[in-house]
């Protein structure tokens, strides 16, 4: 036994240093918020023609949605919202929010627009940091404006057949980091 306690002093030392390692030791740093919107694409850049659109490929709608749901965005079947509406985008404050579409009778394109329109209000709540859905900045006439009420309808309808171009934006998306 006496020629083991030379030996008990150093493994002491070295079970309590792991020991204090462990205890003292942090759990890795979750990018911050300034780091989250870095990582994020620029939603205010105007959308080009360089991506299909719905006319195109009425095909993205289902590549949107499939996106959506990557991001932890709810599709749901139902009566939206808004009254007279076929879709709704509900923005929740801190995290990302619900889509609710209408199952009515439609063509692919109409299908594909009006889930491109919902998804221009999702990029509209990603660059107000899911507090806000202010507008991306897109360049939309007076009369669009006037027309739908306010900047946000106006840039989702005038750039809702620019379904390539969301898309694009929602992939280079990372999922947002949602506060309850």
């Amino acid at each position: 036994m006496r020629r083991f306690l030379p030996l008990l002093f150093p493994l002491g030392v070295l079970l309590i240093g792991s020991w204090r390692l462990s205890v003292q030791s942090e759990p890795p740093a979750l990018p911050t918020q300034a780091q989250a919107q870095q990582q994020r694409p620029d939603y205010r850049q105007k959308p080009s023609g360089q991506f299909p659109s719905c006319e195109q490929d009425p095909g993205l709608d289902q590549q949107l949605l499939k996106e959506g749901a990557r991001l932890g965005i709810t599709v749901v079947a139902g009566e939206p919202e808004l009254p007279g509406k076929d879709a709704t985008y509900r923005a929740e404050p801190g995290r990302l929010g619900r889509i609710t579409l209408r199952q009515r009778p439609m063509s692919a394109a109409v299908r594909c627009m009006l889930i491109s329109h919902e998804f221009i209000h999702v990029l509209q709540h990603l660059q107000g940091d899911l507090r806000g859905v202010p507008p991306l900045g897109w360049p939309v006439p007076a009369e669009a404006v006037k027309r739908f009420g306010a900047v946000q309808e106006a840039e989702a309808y005038r750039y809702q057949n620019r379904a390539g171009y969301v898309l694009e934006l929602l992939r280079q998306t990372p999922r947002p980091q949602q506060s309850s």
